[in-house]
């Protein structure tokens, strides 16, 4: 993968991070935290999204992209499945981050197909880091 792809994406994996923990705060910044359904799809699905696309930035591996890909579609259906779609300002987050996440792990994908995968693109092992 040439040097630009990679700056690239790195960045939007970043990006990724962030959405992740905007998300994680978003029941406390539009003071929706009454339901509690939506606050832990929130916090956990951020905390999820932050933690693969910080990690995918630093070092792509595919199934770093294919667990953002698998995250962000529960957050595009999170509101739905957990029955809490009438809030609309979280329903609204939810949908943008999951859209977005679901977008660069689709990059990222798409990407790391392009090159010949690595001894190091299979599942994590337990006892080491990502």
């Amino acid at each position: 993968m040439g040097r630009d792809r990679k700056e690239r994406l790195a960045a939007f994996n970043l990006l990724s991070g962030a959405l992740g923990l905007i998300l994680a705060t978003t029941p406390w910044m539009l003071d929706e935290v009454l339901e509690p359904l939506a606050v832990w799809s929130a916090v956990f699905g951020g905390a999820l999204v932050m933690r693969l696309g910080f990690s995918a930035a630093m070092s792509f591996r595919a199934w770093k992209a294919w667990g953002q890909a698998v995250v962000g579609s529960w957050l595009l259906a999170g509101p739905w499945l957990l029955q809490w779609g009438g809030l609309s300002k979280m329903t609204f987050a939810h949908v943008v981050v999951g859209f977005a996440v679901v977008a660069i792990a689709a990059a990222g994908i798409r990407t790391g197909k392009a090159v010949p995968m690595s001894s190091h693109d299979g599942p994590p092992r337990a006892a080491q880091p990502c």
